[in-house]
């Protein structure tokens, strides 16, 4: 390792942080603002090797791939420079352990807490993901951990891929860490953001492997998993909490298919077992109540996302948009809101260009069938009549299939969504969304629409 530099850029050097394969951290300092920053530089002899155009390519990708994602919950890049022939990326300095840190230390960490650790990841990978960039290093030693707040930071977005860009060849390198790689990442095929929740998987293992042994939730030995690279780890010999088994070895899974589709899949899996997670000990401090109301949550849209959703509605509604948007709250999805606002618009084009308008605001998709004008058709139930009027032997119906397909908590989510909406295919739609398979919630839908 060579001197610590007197200065990089404009910025002070003030300690090392850290040093890893591709690059060195440095604690910086702004004079001009008096900020702290932490500072990324590659490791010079990188640039020099015959890959090394292919390296500072990468290393340029990570601050691109990084500084789209402005999200809570990933570290933010506020500068990309080159001083003389170094190349460096500034970022916020993030005071903190990363969870790597915080598992060493092999300290007891509640349920609670892991699964607002899990929460949090899969809260930053969902916004990663719609902007159409995958991680493709998903470890412990990238999730930070704020000092004092416990709020969770995805860092290093290194060997990031964005979507619509080539994929670089680094012939012969392996990228990303082998513990945590999913299996098609490991043997060079095609990866998508399914390989990202395969690596949370495997951080959500490392975890659970810290829970009390005090705490008194049901536990069960994970099934070996046929066809596990011998790169994942995994230690058969722990018990894992057994309501949560199905959703690792979901997680888990070889197959991309048969694997979480989305981030918001495999927290809406981790919702419906909930209720199993409850300790037999009500003083226990994994209470499953309070896991619920943070879990339920973590797709919520932001104040930043619900400002500016309010000032775009306010073109095509007037005053009165404020107003929509408190009656129609902020625990959902930036773009589930986005769908649901706009059927306060009554000119179906109007409707469709704040849609358009959103999404291009945004860069997030909106599900176009939930997003039309109220039904007039023949699925329109009880038109006229208040929202939520339906019949009361068809929503029984309705709950018994579609308790097949999501378990004792149907005839809940049923109520719910029928009573926001006086539109069949509205209600269909809401309810669809909540089944974890796509296909299976795609079934029910059609099958309900044709009866």
């Amino acid at each position: 390792m060579s001197q610590l530099p007197e200065k990089i850029g404009k910025y002070e050097i003030k300690s090392l942080l850290g040093e890893g394969a591709m690059g060195i951290v440095y604690e910086g300092f702004d004079l001009d603002i008096e900020r702290r920053v932490a500072i990324k530089i590659l490791h010079p002899y990188l640039i020099k090797e015959k890959n090394g155009e292919e390296f500072l390519e990468r290393f340029k990708r990570e601050a691109k791939s990084a500084a789209k994602c402005t999200h809570p919950n990933v570290v933010s890049v506020l500068e990309f420079g080159q001083d003389g022939d170094m190349p460096y990326i500034v970022m916020e300095y993030v005071e903190g352990l990363s969870l790597q840190q915080v598992i060493k230390n092999r300290r007891p960490i509640s349920l609670q807490k892991t699964l607002s650790i899990l929460s949090q990841l899969l809260k930053a990978l969902h916004y990663a993901h719609q902007l159409g960039i995958v991680h493709r290093d998903i470890k412990s030693a990238n999730v930070m951990i704020l000092k004092g707040s416990g709020e969770v930071k995805l860092a290093d977005f290194g060997i990031a891929r964005i979507a619509k860009s080539p994929e670089l060849t680094m012939t012969g390198a392996l990228v990303g860490t082998p513990k945590y790689m999913s299996p098609e990442q490991m043997f060079g095929l095609k990866v998508d953001s399914r390989a990202d929740l395969f690596s949370v998987t495997m951080v959500f293992l490392e975890l659970l492997t810290l829970l009390p042994k005090s705490a008194s939730i049901p536990r069960s030995s994970l099934p070996e998993i046929v066809h596990l690279p011998p790169n994942n780890q995994v230690d058969y010999s722990i018990l894992y909490p057994t309501a949560l088994i199905p959703v690792l070895l979901k997680g888990l899974s070889i197959s991309q298919d048969k694997r979480y589709q989305s981030a918001r899949e495999f927290v809406l899996a981790i919702k419906l077992v909930l209720p199993n997670l409850k300790p037999k000990s009500s003083a226990s401090s994994d209470d499953a109540t309070a896991v619920v109301q943070q879990s339920t949550q973590i797709f919520s849209a932001s104040k930043d996302e619900l400002d500016t959703m309010t000032s775009l509605l306010v073109e095509y509604v007037g005053p009165i948009a404020k107003n929509i948007m408190t009656e129609h709250g902020n625990n959902s999805s930036a773009s589930d809101l986005a769908s649901a606002i706009s059927r306060e618009i009554t000119q179906p084009e109007e409707r469709q260009a704040f849609l358009k308008r959103w999404q291009n605001m945004s860069g997030t998709r909106i599900n176009s069938g939930a997003s039309g004008g109220r039904s007039s058709d023949s699925t329109t139930v009880g038109a006229g009549t208040n929202v939520g009027s339906f019949d009361d032997e068809m929503l029984k119906k309705i709950s018994e299939n579609y308790a097949s397909y999501i378990g004792p908590i149907a005839g809940r989510l049923v109520r719910h969504y029928s009573a926001t909406t006086n539109s069949l295919e509205q209600l269909l739609d809401s309810l669809s969304n909540e089944i974890p398979d796509a296909r299976d919630g795609q079934k029910f839908r059609d099958t309900w629409l044709r009866a």
